[in-house]
């Protein structure tokens, strides 16, 4: 994830939105990131996850793993200091929701559920809080494709993107993960617009 950290660093973001927040691990640490350009108060974090909504159904559906609960997160990454602002439930609907909170965005993280379906619907609404500085970072984009991760990862959306209208990048280095089925090779793809 040195990749998230290096942009906020060099770019100096301060307004971050994390999609698939888990247990607050990596929201502490791009704020803490942040922090080396700007006061704590001036960080603005907006984190988006399930937290306690997530049922067994939708953990297999979509690839996800089970987050922390939703008050030891707040409580986490109330320490830092910056201001926090966590939403639980289906980003389908609360992301709609925020965008007026939030405003515009310098940096997003997608990392929240894996099916096709859910990141195309997260990054409709993403588009909307992007201006020429934001970066949007997705997560899971699925090197070698298999019939087990039909309808998953974002490489079918990154792929399909307009190069006219966003500058795409797929970085380095590729996670490797080994499961009953084979490996699963993992990148990550940054998305700014031109």
């Amino acid at each position: 994830y040195r990749a998230l950290f290096e942009i906020i660093h060099q770019h100096h973001h301060h307004r971050l939105v994390e999609i698939g927040v888990l247990h607050g691990v990596h929201a502490r640490q791009m704020i803490q990131t942040a922090t080396h350009h700007h006061p704590a108060h001036a960080i603005h974090y907006f984190g988006f996850d399930l937290f306690e909504d997530l049922t067994e159904a939708l953990l297999q559906s979509e690839l996800s793993k089970k987050a922390s609960p939703y008050t030891r997160v707040q409580q986490k990454l109330e320490k830092t200091g910056a201001h926090i602002q966590l939403f639980m439930g289906n980003t389908k609907e609360t992301l709609p929701q925020a965008l007026p909170l939030i405003g515009e965005a310098d940096f997003v993280f997608i990392d929240g559920g894996h099916s096709l379906e859910t990141i195309q619907s997260d990054w409709g609404y993403v588009k909307e809080l992007m201006n020429r500085r934001t970066h949007v970072i997705f997560d899971d984009y699925y090197v070698d494709t298999t019939p087990e991760l039909e309808g998953l990862g974002c490489q079918t959306l990154i792929d399909q993107l307009d190069r006219q209208q966003y500058e795409v990048r797929i970085l380095e280095p590729t996670d490797v993960f080994r499961k009953e089925w084979g490996l699963l090779k993992i990148k990550m793809a940054v998305v700014k617009k031109k």
